[in-house]
């Protein structure tokens, strides 16, 4: 089956979260691996200008001019370096209960691309598609390096993620280049699932454990500054 034509989950909950730092959103989509029942596409802010990072990039590496004035976290997810600043992030979280969170790293990342890349056309008038083997580049910033199944408009990518598997579930971070709002977010999401529900703020739950993880983790020197091992 297309991407044109698939809902890969019969219930998905949409979560229109508010702006928050580096390390608690990082920390919140981890905390939503752990505990989620359903499928999550969790839209969040930043609350102000921050770089992130890919779980494996040595940030010894980076070299941006604008390290110096915003801060970085780094993900759980792979991929390059983004800044966000003027972009839309999001998260899908699958639980392993659901078989699509089975399906094949590759795939996932095609799927969710190409129905995102159908929506920005229905719904924004962007004429964008699937990157392809031609289209690829390397590079640390994600947005200056395409990869396969990335976003394109034209030579320019638009939208990118990460991926990180557990025995929970599936996490897949993204960002695109663009301003999007709720209205984008909720045919998206209706698009993937035959029932959304939307909610505006995280749980208890997910809050408390969101917290503990920016204390064990994502707030730490130690996370930030990690080393890739040999």
């Amino acid at each position: 089956m297309s991407h044109e034509q698939m809902k890969p989950f019969t219930h998905l909950q949409l979560l229109l979260d508010q702006a928050h730092d580096g390390p608690l959103n990082m920390a919140i989509d981890q905390a939503l691996l752990e505990t989620a029942q359903v499928p999550v596409l969790r839209v969040y802010q930043w609350g102000q200008p921050s770089i992130s990072i890919g779980y494996s990039h040595d940030l010894g590496a980076l070299k941006s001019p604008l390290q110096d004035r915003w801060p970085v976290v780094r993900r759980w997810t792979g991929g390059g370096v983004v800044l966000h600043d003027a972009d839309s992030t999001y998260s899908v979280i699958v639980p392993s209960r659901e078989p699509w969170a089975a399906t094949r790293p590759v795939e996932s990342y095609r799927l969710l691309h190409g129905s995102m890349a159908d929506c920005l056309k229905a719904n924004r008038g962007i004429d964008c598609r699937l990157a392809g083997e031609d289209d690829q580049k390397e590079g640390a910033l994600c947005f200056e390096a395409p990869a396969m199944f990335d976003i394109v408009a034209g030579p320019q990518k638009i939208a990118g993620a990460g991926q990180r598997r557990t025995r929970e579930g599936l996490l897949h971070q993204g960002s695109v280049k663009l301003m999007l709002d709720d209205a984008f977010w909720l045919a998206w999401a209706q698009s993937l699932a035959v029932n959304v529900t939307v909610q505006r703020t995280a749980s208890d739950e997910v809050t408390s454990r969101a917290e503990k993880l920016v204390q064990e983790r994502y707030g730490q020197h130690e996370w930030l500054h990690r080393q890739r091992r040999a």
